[in-house]
């Protein structure tokens, strides 16, 4: 099952209608395209978007936990930090503990500086 990011547009509508105050009755007899299944699937919806988005906040909490840092903005001072201990050949796990960031995100940040050679030879080494 594929997780969705939004409501449908149906669901939106049906919702709205719901929190304007509107019955079920009401819904399905003023709007000829929406029946009582369309109600429950705007609800189920709502509740599968609802229980994706808590199981995101609990990912990212645990990411957290471990790494302090993650998915913190980077700073000028950090990027020379990075490419002076990444050029002395200090590994990126080392550096991923330094930064309270996750290995990933040091690796990225080395693409992104063009540093990407100098770290594939600490790695590999």
């Amino acid at each position: 099952m594929t997780e969705r990011k939004r409501l449908s547009e149906k669901s939106v509508m049906v919702l709205s209608l719901i929190a304007d105050g509107h019955s079920y009755s009401q819904i399905v007899d003023g709007h000829a395209g929406i029946s009582y299944l369309d109600i429950f699937a705007a609800a189920e919806e709502a509740l599968q978007l609802s229980e994706s988005q808590s199981d995101y906040h609990a990912r990212m909490a645990e990411i957290k936990k471990r790494h302090p840092r993650a998915y913190e903005k980077w700073e000028a001072e950090e990027d020379e930090r990075l490419t002076g201990l990444i050029r002395a050949g200090e590994p990126v796990m080392a550096i991923a503990q330094r930064f309270e960031r996750q290995p990933s995100a040091i690796r990225s940040r080395l693409a992104k500086l063009n540093l990407t050679s100098a770290n594939r030879s600490i790695e590999q080494g």
